[in-house]
């Protein structure tokens, strides 16, 4: 009996229905070098099962490939092709060979890719395991000085919407201003967002206590989780210090308590100036120029040192604005009447 390439292409594709595939099946059991011409190499290779193998039909197959590729020449290849094609159909129509359709692409049970997922802003950890305290540039500019023990996470660079630090232990952020980017500080159940500004947190794991400190400008602080009794913002001020128990949950706000000197005090002048990493010399010159008073140092003092942060006259006075730029460099400010000291 004659059996037409239609047929037997619709039988490798799987399309025939029961009674034509046991025919089928039946006439390759008895000729099964009818299947020669349809396996090509590119079949062979085109070749997925749609389930998996049997073992006990599996060992043989591999048995008999086996033993006629080390006994035959490569000239032999399509022979073993075409017949281990055959055991697959003989051992019970459970596979088959994926032909190209006529007008449909087609796919055999194609299986997802394990693919790593990309992102576009890696999360980036930085942990100071030195002695001493560790300047971090971020990519907006700002800048951390991580102390030693201490840990940051943060992507790099920063989302496009926001700049978020995640803190363990304790570090000063001279923060890089920017009205549509607020920078978040997560630190001891206590997010602090800024502006554009200097503070500094401390949030030891092995402590209960998160604290937060401003130097200069103005900061959000709000706890990670809702508590009662703080669900309303808290802003701080230059001089403030803010302290969360994380176990009581319990928050206070310290604000030092200013005394009044007598003597003569330079003009308040209203106005904002902002600093973006600007060396200490350039700025000391900017005060005294502005405010009319001495400042005296010595330039090696101040080598590499630098200054981010804004200067509100409105909040904070010249003097007390010079106090954090000392606290944040290890410099001690003194005055005496009109002329204002920096001794390191």
């Amino acid at each position: 009996m004659k059996y037409s390439k239609t047929l037997i292409i619709k039988f490798l594709r799987g399309e025939c229905n029961e009674d034509e595939r046991r025919i089928v099946e039946a006439f390759i059991r008895r000729h099964p070098e009818a299947l020669q011409p349809y396996l090509t190499e590119d079949t062979w290779h085109a070749f997925q099962s749609d389930e998996q193998l049997p073992e006990s039909v599996s060992e043989k197959m591999l048995a008999v490939i086996e033993s006629r590729t080390y006994l035959r020449k490569r000239s032999n290849w399509r022979y073993f092709s075409w017949a281990a094609a055959v055991l697959l159909l003989i051992a019970g129509g459970l596979y088959r060979i994926t032909f190209p359709r006529p007008t449909v692409k087609q796919t055999a049970l194609a299986q997802p890719a394990k693919t790593a997922p990309i992102a576009n802003n890696q999360l980036k950890q930085v942990y100071n395991n030195g002695r001493k305290t560790m300047n971090i540039r971020l990519a907006d500019g700002s800048i951390i000085e991580l102390a030693p023990g201490s840990q940051v996470e943060y992507a790099d660079p920063f989302a496009s919407n926001k700049r978020t630090v995640t803190l363990k232990g304790q570090a000063v952020f001279r923060v890089t201003g920017s009205q549509d980017h607020p920078f978040t500080v997560v630190a001891g159940n206590v997010g602090t967002t800024a502006l554009g500004t200097v503070f500094k947190i401390t949030a030891w794991e092995n402590k209960h206590t998160t604290h937060v400190k401003l130097f200069s400008g103005k900061v959000l602080v709000r706890t990670e989780h809702s508590t009662p009794g703080l669900d309303k913002d808290i802003y701080l001020l230059p001089g403030q210090e803010l302290s969360y128990d994380r176990q009581k949950m319990l928050l206070a706000v310290n604000a030092p308590v200013q005394a009044v000197k007598p003597g003569k005090q330079p003009e308040r002048i209203n106005e904002i100036l902002s600093f973006n990493n600007d060396p200490l010399a350039n700025i000391f010159k900017q005060l005294s120029d502005k405010y009319q008073v001495k400042i005296q140092y010595t330039p090696a003092m101040l080598t590499d040192m630098n200054f981010t942060g804004v200067f509100d006259s409105s909040k904070e006075t010249l003097k007390e604005f010079l106090s954090t730029i000392g606290t944040l460099n290890n410099l001690t400010i003194s005055q005496k009447s009109d002329v204002v000291y920096i001794i390191q």
